[in-house]
């Protein structure tokens, strides 16, 4: 799967999240699109959906934005 293809599916994730469509460099946390129920939803999915888990130490840095996650995502799959 290419990056631009895991973007996707991450942008699709956190749509139906978020209930809107953010741009991959949109900050999420500190923006307060996800707050912690959020974040542990979208978590979930990643890792049913990719099969990685993001460490619980690690979560604010990788959900900076949809291209983090990505980053992190394609890295670890």
């Amino acid at each position: 799967m290419t990056p631009s293809e895991v973007e996707d599916q991450l942008a699709t994730m956190v749509q139906a999240i978020v209930l809107k469509r953010v741009a991959p460099d949109t900050l999420l946390l500190e923006s307060g699109l996800l707050d912690s129920v959020a974040a542990v939803d979208l978590m979930l999915s990643v890792e049913a959906r990719f099969g990685c888990t993001v460490p619980i130490t690690e979560v604010e840095e990788h959900l900076q934005s949809l291209r983090t996650l990505t980053a992190y995502v394609v890295a670890h799959t």
